[in-house]
C-alpha cells in the first residue's frame, strides 16, 4: 500500500479537461517502484485537500519523469530526442 504524496494540476484547454473539472496527476514518493503509485485522474479540483505548492525541481526524480511523460501524452508531443 502506498500514500500518494504528490498531486500535479494540469491546466489549459485540454480536449479532456471539462468545465469544474481538471485533470490531475496522483503520485506516491517513487511512481516507477514497484511498490510506487502514479494515477491520471479527472475530476473536481484538489485543491482543497492538498498541502502547499513546491517547484517542479523539488519533486523526486521518479515523479518529474512522470509528470513529463504524461504531459507529454496529454499534448500529444515527443521527447526532444524522439524529433
Amino acid at each position: 500500500m502506498t500514500a500518494e504524496r504528490y498531486t500535479a494540476m494540469f491546466t489549459g484547454l485540454l480536449t479532456m479537461k471539462k468545465p469544474g473539472e481538471y485533470p490531475h496527476l496522483s503520485m506516491s514518493g517513487d511512481p516507477f517502484d514497484p511498490g510506487g503509485s502514479g494515477a491520471l485522474r479527472r475530476g473536481q479540483s484538489p485543491y482543497e485537500r492538498t498541502g502547499r505548492e513546491i517547484p517542479f525541481e523539488e519533486l523526486p526524480e521518479g515523479c518529474r519523469r512522470l509528470l513529463l511523460d504524461t504531459y507529454r501524452a496529454l499534448w500529444g508531443l515527443r521527447e526532444e530526442r524522439d524529433v
